[in-house]
């Protein structure tokens, strides 16, 4: 089976220290920090990799061949920030 791209949204943010924590929106504990921007960037990437191969793993536990595997597709809306939302 080809693989298949999906996208998820990160935030980086920028510590006094120099160095960049980032995390990934959709994905709880999907967390990382590095000392450059493409570093946690690229981080960020190893992290949401290995969480999605492992929870896929883990719920494929104990499959059966008469189950139903598939794929969906979701539209999600971007929403305003919160501080926008609340005017700042």
């Amino acid at each position: 089976m080809p693989p298949m791209k999906q996208r998820y949204h990160t935030i980086i943010k920028p510590e006094p220290n120099g160095w960049f924590v980032g995390w990934v929106e959709e994905i709880p504990g999907a967390m990382t920090h590095a000392e450059s921007l493409d570093e946690c960037r690229e981080k960020l990437r190893d992290a949401l990799q290995l969480m999605v191969e492992t929870h896929r793993d883990e719920a494929r536990i104990g499959m059966d061949p008469s189950w139903i595997q598939e794929s969906i597709e979701i539209d999600v809306h971007e929403t305003p920030m919160l501080s926008q939302q609340r005017g700042a």
